[in-house]
Protein backbone atom coordinates (compact mmCIF):
# COMPACT_ATOMS: atom_id res chain seq x y z
CA UNK A 1 0.00 0.00 0.00
CA UNK A 2 2.85 2.33 1.01
CA UNK A 3 4.45 1.62 -2.32
CA UNK A 4 1.23 2.15 -4.45
CA UNK A 5 0.75 5.74 -2.50
CA UNK A 6 4.82 6.80 -3.24
CA UNK A 7 4.16 5.79 -6.45
CA UNK A 8 1.28 7.83 -7.38
CA UNK A 9 3.18 10.64 -5.37
CA UNK A 10 5.16 10.87 -8.01
CA UNK A 11 3.46 10.34 -10.69
CA UNK A 12 1.45 13.22 -9.27
CA UNK A 13 4.65 15.38 -8.90
CA UNK A 14 5.91 14.46 -12.24
CA UNK A 15 2.77 15.28 -14.59
CA UNK A 16 2.57 18.70 -12.55
CA UNK A 17 5.97 19.78 -13.37
CA UNK A 18 5.86 18.37 -16.93
CA UNK A 19 2.25 20.30 -17.49
CA UNK A 20 4.25 23.64 -15.90
CA UNK A 21 6.67 23.06 -18.85
CA UNK A 22 4.41 22.39 -21.48
CA UNK A 23 1.96 25.39 -21.36
CA UNK A 24 4.81 27.33 -19.47
CA UNK A 25 2.73 28.05 -16.56
CA UNK A 26 3.87 30.23 -13.22
CA UNK A 27 1.59 29.74 -10.20
CA UNK A 28 1.32 33.36 -8.72
CA UNK A 29 3.06 34.05 -5.65
CA UNK A 30 1.29 34.43 -2.54
CA UNK A 31 2.48 37.14 -0.14
CA UNK A 32 4.45 35.19 1.98
CA UNK A 33 4.07 36.16 5.12
CA UNK A 34 6.63 33.37 6.74
CA UNK A 35 8.67 31.18 5.31
CA UNK A 36 9.76 29.07 8.13
CA UNK A 37 8.08 26.45 9.86
CA UNK A 38 5.44 26.88 12.45
CA UNK A 39 4.57 24.58 14.68
CA UNK A 40 2.67 21.59 14.38
CA UNK A 41 -0.91 22.00 15.56
CA UNK A 42 -2.44 19.23 17.36
CA UNK A 43 -5.57 17.60 15.58
CA UNK A 44 -8.12 18.18 17.36
CA UNK A 45 -7.31 22.08 17.66
CA UNK A 46 -7.06 22.15 14.13
CA UNK A 47 -10.42 20.49 13.99
CA UNK A 48 -11.81 23.18 16.52
CA UNK A 49 -10.67 25.75 14.77
CA UNK A 50 -12.10 24.68 11.11
CA UNK A 51 -15.35 24.73 12.17
CA UNK A 52 -14.81 28.22 13.97
CA UNK A 53 -13.62 29.17 10.44
CA UNK A 54 -16.48 27.93 8.53
CA UNK A 55 -19.28 28.59 10.80
CA UNK A 56 -18.05 32.72 11.58
CA UNK A 57 -16.61 33.03 7.99
CA UNK A 58 -13.48 34.21 9.41
CA UNK A 59 -10.17 35.23 7.60
CA UNK A 60 -7.72 32.96 8.92
CA UNK A 61 -3.40 32.52 7.90
CA UNK A 62 -3.11 28.93 7.58
CA UNK A 63 0.33 27.22 6.67
CA UNK A 64 0.06 23.69 5.26
CA UNK A 65 2.38 20.82 5.47
CA UNK A 66 3.90 20.67 2.29
CA UNK A 67 4.51 17.62 0.96
CA UNK A 68 5.54 18.16 -2.14
CA UNK A 69 7.98 21.47 -2.91
CA UNK A 70 10.26 21.27 0.21
CA UNK A 71 8.99 24.63 1.62
CA UNK A 72 6.56 26.74 3.70
CA UNK A 73 4.36 29.16 2.92
CA UNK A 74 1.71 30.84 4.82
CA UNK A 75 -1.31 32.09 2.75
CA UNK A 76 -3.77 34.01 4.10
CA UNK A 77 -7.86 33.51 2.94
CA UNK A 78 -10.99 31.59 3.84
CA UNK A 79 -12.44 28.50 4.24
CA UNK A 80 -15.52 27.07 2.76
CA UNK A 81 -17.00 23.64 3.05
CA UNK A 82 -19.34 22.68 -0.45
CA UNK A 83 -22.10 19.77 -0.07
CA UNK A 84 -20.39 16.82 -0.68
CA UNK A 85 -18.26 17.68 2.28
CA UNK A 86 -15.27 18.95 0.30
CA UNK A 87 -13.05 21.30 2.37
CA UNK A 88 -12.13 24.78 -0.24
CA UNK A 89 -9.32 27.02 1.30
CA UNK A 90 -9.87 30.15 -1.19
CA UNK A 91 -6.30 32.11 -0.65
CA UNK A 92 -7.06 36.58 -0.62
CA UNK A 93 -4.30 37.54 -3.11
CA UNK A 94 -4.65 34.41 -5.43
CA UNK A 95 -6.94 33.01 -7.99
CA UNK A 96 -6.28 29.50 -7.16
CA UNK A 97 -8.27 27.63 -5.01
CA UNK A 98 -6.74 24.56 -2.82
CA UNK A 99 -8.47 21.47 -2.00
CA UNK A 100 -8.09 20.52 1.77
CA UNK A 101 -7.47 17.65 4.35
CA UNK A 102 -7.56 18.40 7.88
CA UNK A 103 -4.11 16.86 7.57
CA UNK A 104 -2.62 19.16 5.27
CA UNK A 105 -2.56 21.58 7.84
CA UNK A 106 0.35 22.71 9.74
CA UNK A 107 -0.86 26.00 11.33
CA UNK A 108 -3.78 28.06 11.34
CA UNK A 109 -4.82 31.41 13.10
CA UNK A 110 -6.89 34.38 12.90
CA UNK A 111 -5.57 36.92 10.18
CA UNK A 112 -4.69 39.63 12.83
CA UNK A 113 -2.91 36.97 15.22
CA UNK A 114 0.10 36.54 12.34
CA UNK A 115 0.22 39.61 10.50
Amino acid sequence: MAFNQATIKQFGTHLQSSYQKIVDFEVPTATNLSTTALPQMPQFQITQFLEQALTKQLSVTVQFNDFDHGGQTTINGRFEQRHSGTLIFRATNQKLIHLVTANAIRYIALTSAIA
